[in-house]
């Protein structure tokens, strides 16, 4: 008999592994939620303005348009850590069981490798947004800090897709289609 206390052993993580994979995942998510919870309500006053008062909120698209970009981005590292993002089984099927755990690396290495490629475009458009002082046309924010946080959350991305590619290397994974939930 056990101890209902028990953590089952595949969930267990290392301390070290808990301090730099799961506390940053989890701060992002929750940032995540704020900012989902922030943007809604601040819809809700624009539209609550803009009907019953006859004036919205100035400025709110440009707010959320920034909003949007931070949310996406910010859920992006945990997204690719879980591979929760959409995936295309057609060859799930004729993959033999053999070569699951190759087929993750390889999925997970490709993977990286494209956010690597986003987030270097997008440190590149950071610099030029700050050599060129861009900001945005109705508040005159700087527009470069923003991209730069982009960049830096695809890096943490890539980083995420690179464990999961480890995890398929060590044996802590052993298919792609059961990572993300899904089921065959």
């Amino acid at each position: 008999m056990t101890n209902g206390s028990e953590e089952p052993a595949e969930t267990r993580v290392s301390p070290l592994a808990y301090w730099i994979g799961v506390v940053p995942l989890r701060a992002l998510a929750v940032i995540s939620c704020a900012v989902l919870f922030l943007m809604m309500t601040l819809t809700f006053v624009d539209v609550t303005g803009r009907y019953v008062f006859n004036s919205p909120l100035p400025a709110l698209a440009e707010i959320i348009a920034f909003m949007m970009a931070g949310l996406v981005f910010c859920v992006l590292p945990m997204v690719c850590f879980r591979e929760g993002h959409v995936t295309i089984d057609l060859l799930d099927g004729v993959v033999p069981s053999r070569l699951k755990r190759v087929q993750g690396v390889f999925i997970n290495l490709v993977a990286a490798g494209a956010v690597l490629f986003i987030a270097w475009r997008l440190w590149v458009k950071a610099m030029t947004h700050l050599e060129f002082e861009e900001a945005t046309d109705e508040l005159y924010l700087d527009i470069w800090p923003f991209s730069t946080g982009m960049a830096i959350l695809c890096v943490l991305a890539a980083v995420a897709q690179l464990a999961a590619a480890v995890a398929y290397l060590t044996g802590a994974r052993d298919d792609p289609a059961q990572a993300s939930g899904q089921t065959t």
